[in-house]
């Protein structure tokens, strides 16, 4: 998406250094498949470049949500050319060390999101008329992945009638609440970066978490899952159907080799 342009970069890092009153002492880009171009500046400050609109929702997303374990805003550019955060040491968690603890902070983190009176559903700055429309489309994009191992939508369709029966207070999200986007030190959660934002229930980051990564996913029952909220069974049980379709979506375009993995938990949530 981004070429690269080393006397941009420089005139950015410069403008950081002079607004911190810090001198240069070293810098390296990030190489790591996403979107946006992200520099690593002093070992500290973490430099990234996106789209306005990308890059709007990102600090909309952390101004609402000051909660620990998320990036603090050092620097934001007033034409939103790039913005800065701290940059958190560690590893990003492909493998889940120590899931009790990946799944207690999961939890918290989910739950602690405060009310939103943002208007809409969905992703940020493209909402859309309500929560069910948001699945809805969710669905639609990833069965254009699935024909060949779950070839009929009716029963996660199904799932949003369930879903619709109960009310929620609107949350605004991270929105790619996974672990490609935690980072963990010493096997412990320790940080997450990289928000999509969406408006909507607490729950879908949740348990948008956990079907995240087969450690979690093999690793929590239905039953544990029942456990972790105060929520209905039956909505629980809904809304993980729809999320774990899109999840199965994603596994087959970025880690096809799980993909048994995720079959054996859909057939058995659904028989």
């Amino acid at each position: 998406m981004f070429i690269l342009n080393e006397q941009k970069d420089k005139k950015i890092m410069n403008i950081l250094l002079n607004h911190l009153h810090e001198e240069y002492e070293t810098h390296k880009y990030f190489n790591t498949g996403a979107s946006s171009k992200v520099i690593l500046l002093n070992n500290k400050y973490l430099i990234k470049q996106n789209t306005k609109l990308i890059l709007q929702a990102e600090i909309e997303f952390l101004k609402l949500n000051n909660i620990d374990m998320f990036q603090k805003i050092v620097y934001v550019d007033p034409k939103y050319e790039f913005v800065v955060y701290d940059f958190i040491p560690g590893e990003t968690m492909k493998h889940v060390d120590d899931v009790q603890d990946a799944i207690q902070k999961i939890v918290s983190i989910a739950t602690s999101y405060p009310e939103c009176t943002l208007d809409g559903f969905g992703y940020l700055n493209e909402e859309v008329s309500s929560w069910i429309r948001f699945l809805k489309d969710e669905i639609t994009y990833s069965s254009m992945n699935l024909k060949s191992h779950i070839p009929n939508k009716k029963v996660v369709n199904q799932c949003l009638d369930i879903i619709e029966k109960y009310p929620f207070e609107k949350k605004l999200l991270h929105g790619d609440f996974g672990t490609h986007n935690f980072i963990q030190d010493n096997g412990k959660l320790v940080g997450v970066i990289d928000p999509m934002p969406v408006i909507g229930d607490y729950l879908y980051d949740l348990l948008f978490a956990i079907v995240s990564n087969v450690n979690l996913l093999s690793s929590v029952t239905l039953d544990d899952m029942y456990s972790l909220v105060d929520e209905p069974s039956e909505k629980i049980k809904a809304l993980l159907t729809v999320v774990l379709y899109c999840r199965i979506s994603r596994c087959l375009k970025y880690h096809p080799q799980d993909i048994d993995i995720y079959m054996d938990f859909w057939n058995n949530l659904i028989k």
